[in-house]
C-alpha cells in the first residue's frame, strides 16, 4: 500500500513540475512591456508591470486624469530604445537601467536622442517599474551607444569627407558576422527578439 502510495505521489510530482512557476523576467524584459503599454496608451498592461503602490496611484484618479497622464508618458517617450546599462541591487530587491532612444524634441520636432533612468523594484518575485524618467540630458556614468550598423558607410561615401568623422580609434575587427545591437521597439518581429537575448 506505501509503495502504491509513493508512487502516486511521485507521479503527481513529475506532472506538476512543468507547471512550477517560470523564473521571474530580466528587469530589461519587463521595461520592454510596460514602454510598449506605455507607448500604446494601454492602462491595463500598463497597470501588470507597475508596483502595488503606483497602481493605486493611478486608481484614485479620475478617468480623465488618467488619459492625461497615458498621453503625457507616451508622447515624452522614444518609440524605440537601446539599453545602455542594468544594475541589480546586491540583494536583488532593486535595479537600475539607463536607456536611451531617438525622440522628438518639445521644441521644434526635431528628432533628440533622449535618456531614460528607469527604477525597478521586485514585488511577489517579480520586477515591476517604479519610476520612468525620460530626459535629454544623459545620466552621469553612462557608457555609449554601440555603433550603428553597416549603413553609415553607404551614405558617407555619397559625400566627400573632409574630415574624420571620429577621432577615437576604429574598433577592433573580430571574424565572423557580429550580432546587431539589442533595440527595443514597440512592435518587435522575431529577429528583433532573437538580438536582444
Amino acid at each position: 500500500m506505501k509503495s502504491t502510495t509513493l508512487r502516486a505521489l511521485a507521479a503527481v510530482a513529475i506532472l506538476v513540475a512543468p507547471l512550477a512557476a517560470p523564473a521571474a523576467e530580466e528587469p530589461e524584459a519587463v521595461y520592454a512591456k510596460f514602454h510598449r503599454a506605455a507607448i500604446s496608451r494601454n492602462l491595463e498592461e500598463l497597470l501588470r508591470y507597475g508596483p502595488d503602490a503606483r497602481r493605486a496611484e493611478l486608481g484614485s484618479m479620475s478617468d480623465a486624469q488618467k488619459e492625461a497622464v497615458l498621453k503625457m508618458a507616451a508622447s515624452m517617450m522614444p518609440r524605440a530604445f537601446t539599453v545602455r546599462s542594468k544594475q541589480v541591487a546586491a540583494n536583488g530587491r532593486s535595479a537600475r537601467l539607463v536607456v536611451s532612444g531617438a525622440g522628438e524634441s518639445l521644441i521644434g520636432g526635431r528628432p533628440e536622442m533622449l535618456f531614460g533612468e528607469i527604477a525597478m523594484v521586485m514585488e511577489r518575485g517579480e520586477w515591476k517599474v517604479d519610476e520612468s524618467n525620460w530626459s535629454s540630458e544623459a545620466p552621469a556614468n553612462v557608457p555609449s551607444a554601440k555603433p550603428a550598423a553597416a549603413k553609415a558607410p553607404a551614405k558617407a561615401a555619397a559625400r566627400p569627407q573632409s574630415a574624420p568623422v571620429s577621432s577615437s580609434p576604429a574598433p577592433a575587427r573580430t571574424l565572423g558576422a557580429a550580432k546587431p545591437p539589442c533595440v527595443y521597439k514597440a512592435v518587435m518581429t522575431a529577429d528583433d527578439v532573437e538580438n536582444c537575448k
